[in-house]
């Protein structure tokens, strides 16, 4: 479970070697702002703490055929982000359905937690898609900005998820 592949990406651990696509990455505000942890501007430091607590079989870099394209992670909740010049492609809601695949593959797997900023619209329609209900929502901390925001908490269940599992071809 450690490297998950789909039609168009590798989902593979996170690696030193991702540093500087990471930080190009998430290190865009158009990108941070809507993540609750990451600060802005981010640096060599904090791709190294990230480094330092991501874990195989839960955080992995997303590639497409030619470079990182974002990060999924599963814990400490459901989270991931698409760099700039790969948005648009479907790229989230592929890499998420490999990873949500891969956790309720075990019949012991637990229910899913996440949550986006009420403005993430992008975000919001990946997780509609892939089966997640609304929990509530909250003020939360947007490290980028510097500023609390409402936050959707929401929760996918594994009859959540598979009601939601597109149709065979």
């Amino acid at each position: 479970m450690h490297t998950l592949l789909t039609p168009r990406l590798v989902l593979r651990p996170l690696a030193a070697a991702d540093a500087p696509a990471v930080m190009a990455g998430v290190g865009d505000l158009a990108v941070s702002r809507y993540l609750s942890v990451v600060p802005h501007p981010y640096g060599p430091k904090d791709f190294a703490e990230f480094l330092a607590l991501a874990r195989p079989g839960f955080h992995w870099t997303i590639t497409d055929e030619s470079a990182v394209a974002g990060v999924i992670s599963l814990a400490p909740g459901f989270g991931f982000w698409i760099a700039p010049d790969r948005q648009g492609r479907g790229y989230a809601t592929e890499a998420a359905r490999a990873v949500l695949a891969a956790h309720f593959h075990d019949p012991l797997a637990g229910a899913i937690a996440s949550g986006f900023f009420a403005d993430n619209a992008a975000s919001a329609r990946v997780h509609r898609k892939l089966g997640f209900a609304a929990t509530g929502v909250e003020d939360s901390l947007c490290r980028a900005l510097g500023q609390s925001r409402p936050l959707v908490r929401q929760r996918l269940t594994r009859e959540d998820w598979l009601a939601h599992l597109p149709p065979s071809v």
